[in-house]
């Protein structure tokens, strides 16, 4: 068991905090299908990846723009079946003061605000979304903006997450990072930097004391 001290809490969203997977997953293996893209290729990098820098690596011309990648994400957002709270996100949230914690996804704002309400999350204080960053996860942009955000300094901060790509932006920017074994395997994360590995919530405990957070893990 160990005790993590921080003054505020930065979480993904995907994956994270709301279980997209499975969803997301299909929406790309259709749209790889669809575009004649290698589906198992695109089904690697997905997670932790703005849209737009997937559709840009992987998929024809026609939908490198970011009005393509909107669009797409406007209709499987709609998609609900199989998409669910990660167990103990609630819990983990509600444990954090109110204006103690942000979220920091590689998602559009759009996208995060609704699979955020359609599992009953309280509105988040901060939110870092694809459009307020200039280099998406890998780089540390989104999370220095989430500990600023919080008027923070990133060594302040624990950050939940559960991509490579997500943890290796936490590590970079310099925060402590939880990952949560949700929807990628112990060893990638740990190359990507993790600092402690978890299945998911129900193995973390976090107390809000006012000054600080403490996050068992």
């Amino acid at each position: 068991m160990v005790v993590i001290k921080a003054k505020g809490v930065l979480f993904d969203m995907d994956g994270t905090l709301v279980d997209t997977t499975a969803c997301v997953e299909k929406a790309w293996r259709d749209k790889a299908v669809k575009h004649g893209v290698d589906v198992e290729t695109v089904a690697k990098y997905v997670h932790g990846r703005p849209t737009v820098d997937t559709l840009r690596a992987h998929f024809p011309a026609e939908c490198h723009t970011v009005e393509h990648a909107q669009e797409f994400e406007a209709v499987f957002v709609e998609t609900r079946e199989g998409v669910r709270a990660v167990p103990g996100a609630h819990a983990a949230v509600e444990a954090v003061g109110e204006h103690q914690w942000a979220i920091v996804t590689a998602a559009s704002g759009m996208w995060a605000r609704k699979r955020l309400a359609q599992m009953d999350f309280p509105p988040p204080p901060h939110l870092v979304a694809a459009e307020d960053v200039a280099l998406g996860k890998p780089d540390p942009e989104g999370y220095l903006r989430g500990a600023r955000a919080l008027g923070l300094d990133p060594a302040e901060v624990v950050v939940f997450e559960d991509s490579p790509y997500g943890v290796m932006a936490a590590a970079a920017a310099g925060a402590t990072v939880v990952a949560l074994l949700t929807s990628t395997a112990r060893a990638r994360l740990e190359e990507a930097g993790a600092h402690y590995i978890v299945g998911d919530f129900r193995d973390v405990a976090i107390t809000s004391h006012g000054d600080h957070i403490s996050v068992v893990v």
